[in-house]
């Protein structure tokens, strides 16, 4: 039996899309783009951009979703080979979990402070600019909330790569760095959309609160 730790919520099929994980994911960052030019798009196509976004942004975070877990799915050619989640219960472990359920927390706060609209489906043109709660802390908590669930669950996994279960471009640790990368990208580019519609406000407000590592 092949007996491995893996992440808690095991949907039986994803170790399929394993190999395609990074794609998933990336994928799904791309439709995000998408749907983060509210002001241009809002204003120009109106309720067509909304319903345009109401689709693309679940289907992005489903994608992002997908694509990690499926990296986190253990992954062989055999599919003889049984596979048993297992957790070892190491005190590096433990802070691994710990810093996860504050990741989890800190993405939770900012849902329900932003709102399940403007977090999930889509923003108007005539949204105010959320300062409060979370985005005291940074300007994208739920960027920072993402980052640091995959970076902690990569850590966790590390040490199950070998030469045939973690190949080098699904190494979790790799795929944790793209992601960063890939949402601070996202970031500065909502920044600028946002400085664009915001004007003073919001350039007094990024002087103040940092984008996404918190001073």
């Amino acid at each position: 039996m092949f007996v491995v730790p893996v992440f808690p919520i095991y949907i039986p099929g994803l170790e399929y899309l394993f190999p395609y994980g990074t794609y998933i994911w990336l994928g799904g960052v791309v439709l995000l783009w998408l749907t983060r030019h509210t002001h241009q798009l809002g204003t120009r196509w109106g309720k067509g951009y909304y319903a345009l976004s109401t689709i693309l942004r679940p289907l992005g975070i489903v994608a992002i979703a997908a694509g990690w877990l499926a990296l986190f799915t253990p992954y062989r050619a055999d599919t003889s080979v049984a596979v048993t989640p297992v957790v070892t219960h190491s005190a590096v472990e433990w802070v691994n979990w710990s810093a996860i359920l504050l990741f989890f927390l800190l993405g939770i706060w900012s849902v329900a402070v932003l709102g399940i609209r403007r977090s999930f489906l889509f923003r108007r043109v005539d949204d105010k600019l959320v300062t409060s709660g979370p985005y005291t802390l940074v300007r994208h908590p739920q960027f920072l909330s993402a980052i640091g669930i995959t970076l902690f669950n990569s850590l966790i996994h590390a040490g199950l790569r070998t030469s045939w279960f973690y190949p080098d471009y699904s190494n979790p640790l790799l795929n944790a760095a793209l992601f960063a990368v890939s949402l601070w990208v996202l970031a500065v580019l909502e920044d600028r959309e946002l400085e664009a519609h915001f004007g003073e406000a919001y350039r007094e407000y990024a002087r103040r609160v940092p984008r996404i590592i918190p001073n």
